[in-house]
């Protein structure tokens, strides 16, 4: 349980600070690799995210879903140890790395507290809201002033670990 609250404290702690001193919300998690001083803190945050959180993760996972949480945590490691997705290799890394991390978070979310995908919801309603309320004559920059990488980010974060803390 120690490991659990300290990992989220790492991603939760990491991502208000950058969203302060950008004053602002980053385009991504993933972008604020660009605004560290210190790019070693963005490779830190997310290895230290990951490994605290596959202990909690694999001992309340159902029989068969290990697999997944291995899946999701590895994808974050890759992510840290890729952050410039702006080049060509370590871009393709990162987002091989993001597509694993969301994808096994997600359907391990799914076969062991489903109901916690409900998050998205969420996701989806300030998407759409933002949309109405900026509203150009664009949809897709409409869309784009949401930042919907960094709350697709954290509604993907906020329904793993609910499902963890509910799980255990």
């Amino acid at each position: 349980m120690l490991l659990l609250i300290i990992s989220f404290l790492v991603i939760a702690v990491y991502t208000a600070a950058v969203c302060i001193k950008a004053k602002g919300v980053p385009y991504s998690i993933s972008a604020t690799y660009y605004k560290l001083e210190h790019d070693h803190w963005f490779m830190a945050t997310m290895w230290l995210t990951a490994g605290l959180l596959m202990p909690a993760v694999l001992e309340v996972s159902k029989p068969g879903t290990e697999w997944l949480a291995f899946l999701a945590c590895a994808g974050m490691f890759f992510i840290g140890a890729a952050p410039n997705f702006k080049d060509i290799v370590e871009g393709g890394i990162h987002k091989m790395g993001a597509i694993l991390c969301l994808v096994g978070s997600q359907a391990w979310v799914a076969c062991n507290c489903p109901w916690c995908l409900m998050v998205w919801i969420a996701y989806v309603g300030y998407t759409v809201a933002m949309m109405v309320r900026n509203e150009n004559d664009c949809i897709i920059s409409d869309f784009l002033y949401t930042k919907p990488m960094f709350w697709i980010e954290v509604a993907a974060l906020t329904s793993t670990y609910l499902s963890i803390f509910i799980c255990l």
